[in-house]
């Protein structure tokens, strides 16, 4: 191959040059343009916020002027200081704030399984009945109250002791026993009816030993009714 010519290579370095050269005023003239675009959206938006600055620069003047009559920058000064100095009061303050939170949250998460045992165990007293227990006997204590006058709620106050001995001695076992006898004996002669005994079936009857500690228990029970002080217990008998 034959050698270029030194003119060829000279012109052609500079047609190189010169295109490199034409690249960097095109990537500066680029950069010119961002730059005045930059400034002219900079420019539109400093137009547009200059109404609004200086509105609230007028309403700022003249919520200081009107707050001036009852705050001086003395007082505003001294406010400055006094929270400066409180700053490590307020940070304590903020910390345990934070622990608050943190405990409700916990307390929160803790209620709820607690609040749904709880529902469950009114849901189950609804269905035992004890809601229906106690609106009834709120009517029966509805009743007491306008049944009963005070003088006679009173007289229960002062006789309250005599009542509950005598609940208490009529809930013995041999009470109990007595009562649950009597009435199944009734209850069987209401239900089996029989013809009345003749009085020498009923001589006959007198000497079981049954019957006489029957008849005995009825006579002191009707020497206890006819008394006129307070009841004593009778002594025991043996038959």
């Amino acid at each position: 191959m034959a050698a270029q010519e030194p003119s060829a290579v000279g012109n052609s370095e500079l047609a190189a040059r010169v295109d490199a050269l034409t690249e960097q005023v095109a990537a500066m003239a680029e950069e010119l343009r961002l730059q005045r675009e930059a400034r002219e959206t900079w420019g539109e938006l400093a137009d547009t916020m200059s109404p609004v600055a200086r509105g609230a620069m007028d309403m700022a003047s003249a919520e200081l002027e009107d707050l001036s009559q009852d705050v001086s920058a003395a007082d505003a000064a001294r406010f400055g200081r006094t929270l400066a100095r409180s700053l490590p009061q307020l940070e304590a303050l903020l910390v345990q704030l934070q622990a608050l939170t943190e405990l409700a949250q916990e307390v929160s998460a803790l209620g709820s399984p607690a609040m749904a045992k709880a529902t469950e165990v009114l849901t189950e007293a609804e269905s035992r009945g004890y809601f229906a227990f106690a609106r009834q006997g709120g009517l029966v204590a509805d009743r007491v109250v306008t049944e009963f006058t005070e003088d006679d709620v009173k007289a229960l106050g002062d006789n309250i002791v005599t009542i509950l001995n005598a609940i208490k001695e009529m809930t013995q076992p041999e009470v109990m026993g007595l009562v649950r006898r009597t009435a199944i004996s009734v209850q069987d002669a209401e239900d089996f009816p029989a013809e009345p005994p003749s009085l020498l079936a009923l001589f006959r009857s007198i000497r079981a030993p049954s019957t006489r500690r029957g008849l005995a228990r009825v006579l002191a029970m009707l020497s206890s009714v006819g008394e006129d002080g307070p009841p004593t217990r009778p002594p025991e008998r043996k038959f």
